[in-house]
């Protein structure tokens, strides 16, 4: 009987496994069900896409936030982390604004608590790794970058790669460094004081 039980748990197991929704990591060098912009920026906020510089720099990452369930952008700072982080391109690149799996690692991320068929809210979050060694310490330093909170629904099994795609991501931001705003600032109370005297 004790050997029955233990099999049958096993198979609830590998079945729970399976279940496991996945999603794919990637906002660029796919075609997207939906077009739109979902390029990173670097700049002050707010801006309007094109207007802000893409950003590029092997030092910069991006991870995936989460929680369990549709529509909870409103509890997304207490989301966790699932799969790793993605560097963006280097700064010669032809692709500025988007993150690259490294060769051979796969952009699928599991999540432990979502089964296929259900939703999870997500956020894409990016900092500089040379300045910083975590998210946390990113947003306490005031230079980091989020996207807003988006709807993911897992597709049912079989389904076409596109289905696995983050198409509700948008552009967004990373604020820049205080050297950089203050230049911005000094900058525009320059050209403010030669309009001025003209």
């Amino acid at each position: 009987m004790k050997k029955l039980i233990a099999v049958a748990v096993l198979g609830l197991t590998a079945v729970s496994g399976w279940a496991q929704g996945t999603v794919d990591f990637r906002n660029g060098g796919i075609t997207f069900p939906t077009d739109a912009d979902r390029r990173v920026y670097l700049g002050a906020i707010p801006a309007t896409p094109g207007g802000g510089t893409p950003l590029t720099g092997t030092t910069w990452v991006a991870g995936l936030w989460y929680l369990p369930g549709a529509d909870r952008g409103a509890q997304i700072r207490t989301a966790a982390q699932v799969g790793q982080l993605f560097h963006f391109r280097p700064d010669t690149t032809a692709l500025p604004g988007y993150w690259v799996a490294p060769a051979g690692v796969s952009p699928i991320f599991t999540f432990p608590d979502v089964a296929v068929g259900g939703s999870a809210t997500l956020q894409v979050r990016v900092w500089d790794s040379a300045r910083f060694n975590s998210f946390d310490a990113a947003f306490a330093g005031g230079q980091y970058g989020t996207s807003i909170a988006f709807t993911y629904t897992v597709p049912p099994a079989g389904s076409t790669p596109d289905k696995y795609y983050m198409d509700n991501l948008r552009w967004f931001q990373c604020i820049p460094e205080p050297s950089a705003i203050v230049l911005g600032l000094l900058c525009g109370v320059a050209g403010l004081l030669l309009l001025r005297r003209r």
